[in-house]
């Protein structure tokens, strides 16, 4: 569980090819944020910086973590946010 906004939400790391590490964020309701670390230049060089949402949508109807999993990875994978 990861705290966002306040609530405590489900989420899911993976890696993609083209993005790096992406977190799935989900509220176990309708909504999702899809979150990438991006680079930081810090005094000790460059290293990846805080987790930051850089798409968030909702779907309706989804009743079940692997549902929730899946409908994310398809959306993913339509190119939609990346």
């Amino acid at each position: 569980m990861v705290q966002h906004g306040g609530y405590q939400m489900k989420h899911w790391e993976i890696e993609d090819s083209r993005e790096g590490n992406i977190r799935i964020t989900w509220n176990e309701s309708a909504t999702f944020n899809l979150q990438s670390k991006p680079w930081a230049l810090t005094l000790k060089g460059l290293t990846h910086g805080d987790w930051t949402d850089y798409h968030c949508f909702t779907c309706f109807g989804i009743k079940t973590e692997k549902e929730a999993y899946a409908h994310a990875l398809d959306v993913l994978k339509e190119g939609i946010c990346i």
